[in-house]
C-alpha cells in the first residue's frame, strides 16, 4: 500500500513538473504572421524572437530596434536599453499600431520585456 502511494505521488510530481516547464516556456509568433495580419494581433500580448539587425535612439526619448527572424523583419519600440546588434532576443509586447504609408504597411511592436539570449562576437 505504501509503495502505491509513493508511486502515485512521484507520478503526480513528474507530471506537474512537466506541465510547469511547458507552460513556463513562452512560445513565439513568427514575424511573417504578424505582418500578414497585424489587425489580428493589435492590442494582444505577443512574443517574437530573432536577431537584432539595427537600432536607433533619438535623444534617449525615442528608441527602437529591428528584429529579424526567418520570416521577416519588424520594428520594436522600447523605453529600455537597446540590445546589441546581432544579438538574439526574445521580445514580449503588443502590436500598437498598423497603418499604411503609401505602398508600405507600418507595424509598430511596442516592447514590454526583452530577453537578450546571446550575442554574436563576430564583427563585420
Amino acid at each position: 500500500m505504501v509503495k502505491k502511494i509513493i508511486i502515485a505521488v512521484l507520478i503526480v510530481l513528474v507530471m506537474g513538473g512537466g506541465a510547469w516547464y511547458y507552460f513556463r516556456q513562452t512560445h513565439h509568433t513568427s514575424i511573417e504572421k504578424i505582418l500578414a495580419n497585424p489587425g489580428a494581433y493589435e492590442g494582444n500580448a505577443v512574443t517574437i524572437e530573432g536577431e537584432v539587425t539595427d537600432r536607433t535612439a533619438f535623444f534617449a526619448v525615442v528608441k527602437f530596434f529591428k528584429v529579424k527572424d526567418k520570416t521577416g523583419v519588424i520594428t520594436v519600440v522600447t523605453k529600455k536599453t537597446l540590445p546589441a546588434i546581432r544579438s538574439i532576443v526574445r521580445v514580449q509586447g503588443k502590436i500598437d499600431e498598423a497603418f499604411p504609408i503609401g505602398d508600405e504597411k507600418l507595424v509598430v511592436f511596442r516592447e514590454e520585456s526583452v530577453e537578450e539570449k546571446s550575442s554574436n562576437s563576430s564583427n563585420k
